[in-house]
């Protein structure tokens, strides 16, 4: 039905729209005519780069009947200071954030959700697999210490 298609149009340019005014020049409209695609460069600090230890772009096709129907495709892409094992789980994050959404324009929920993750972990070195092992490692160790130590309570 043409008119549904003409809606989703609607919905969809008034999402681009939103993002723009909330992202800025971090949105770049890589695709200006149906099916949209957008990418959104994500930052901890989105305003102070200097800031910001680790970053990266949200790659977003829309399909025709998004957001009523389908879920937008969703890609991420590293920026800085990050491992691909940390673009997969981001992406897994993603992904369960536009599920959670299905039906309504899900782009900015799904920044956010990314964004918090980004600002959780804003550290130096997270992309120094070496380093990031030994900190995952120190975590456990400490986690064992804990639970040692109650046992004998």
């Amino acid at each position: 039905d043409i008119n549904t298609m003409s809606d989703h149009c609607e919905e969809q340019e008034m999402e681009a729209e939103a993002l723009t005014a909330i992202f800025d020049d971090c949105l770049e409209i890589v695709h200006a005519s149906q099916p949209f695609e957008w990418a959104i460069r994500l930052w901890p600090e989105q305003h102070s780069p200097e800031e910001n230890h680790v970053g990266i772009k949200l790659i977003a096709k829309i399909p025709l009947d998004y957001p009523e129907t389908s879920l937008p495709e969703l890609d991420i892409e590293l920026l800085k200071g990050l491992t691909e094992d940390h673009r997969q789980d981001l992406l897994t994050m993603a992904k369960e954030e536009a599920e959670a959404n299905i039906g309504l324009p899900s782009i900015f929920a799904v920044c956010e959700r990314l964004r918090e993750w980004l600002a959780e972990n804003n550290v130096k070195g997270m992309d120094d697999v070496s380093m990031y092992a030994q900190m995952m490692r120190r975590e456990k160790e400490k986690e064992k210490e804990t639970v040692s130590t109650a046992t004998y309570l």
